[in-house]
């Protein structure tokens, strides 16, 4: 009997999650790399020059008195200053914009969305289908049984990975996290090679306990009834 094996849907809706978050990143650094910052610059910027004229006038006006100009530049300066009513705008780190370039617009929008996609894409072609005579066939190849060389089970345990060696060079991953009834695959696969190791289900094969015959009789419980009415008799 044929066992198939295709992407398990949960995985798909994983990566399209991924795909959003890592969209929502992007659009998230590329405000804060274009807008953000360079408006809290630009604040910074324009208390610091306010702040800066308005101290200097202030400091001239009582040695001397200032200028129409000057007067004009203080009230300007001042209105400027008083502008900012919750005090002095944040400075912004230095790590700030590159790391909402490089992590967030590059990092999570550039690569990550589309390489969520094309993973979902990749996933959604494959397919693994082991026949009853044992061929295995893929998206992309087809080994007969006798072209199948061995089978790979390192990381099966502790990954869920098995890869599949043809006797021609070819290597078939396959990935029970991904893919449903991949352990059925791998199981026969890996049984008919080490039979010893490996039960037809992926799971490791063990020894059946042997259960010893010999279990104590509890006293009256498990007594027959002839010793039962000895000992009433004995009584």
């Amino acid at each position: 009997m044929a066992v198939i094996s295709k992407v398990r849907p949960k995985r798909i809706w994983w990566l399209l999650a991924y795909a959003i978050l890592s969209l929502a990143l992007g659009f998230w650094g590329a405000f804060d790399y274009w807008v953000r910052i360079p408006e809290s610059e630009k604040k910074f910027a324009q208390y610091n020059a306010s702040t800066e004229t308005f101290e200097r006038l202030q400091k001239k006006s009582d040695a001397a008195p200032l200028t129409t100009d000057e007067i004009a530049e203080y009230q300007a300066a001042k209105a400027t200053k008083e502008s900012f009513k919750d005090g002095i705008p944040a400075t912004i780190p230095t790590y700030d914009r590159p790391l909402q370039l490089w992590v967030y617009v590059i990092g999570c929008g550039v690569l990550g969305t589309p390489w969520c996609l094309w993973a979902i894409v990749k996933l959604r072609r494959q397919r693994l289908e082991l026949d009853g005579n044992g061929t295995l066939t893929t998206d992309t190849l087809q080994l007969d049984a006798n072209q199948i060389q061995s089978i790979d089970m390192s990381r099966w345990m502790s990954k869920s990975i098995a890869t599949v060696h043809g006797t021609g060079g070819e290597r078939v991953k396959i990935d029970d996290y991904m893919m449903e009834n991949a352990h059925l695959i791998v199981g026969r696969i890996a049984n008919r090679f080490d039979p010893g190791a490996w039960n037809t289900d992926g799971t490791k094969w063990k020894p059946v306990e042997e259960v010893t015959e010999e279990t104590p009789i509890e006293s009256g419980k498990d007594a027959t009834p002839d010793s039962q009415d000895s000992s009433h008799r004995g009584a």
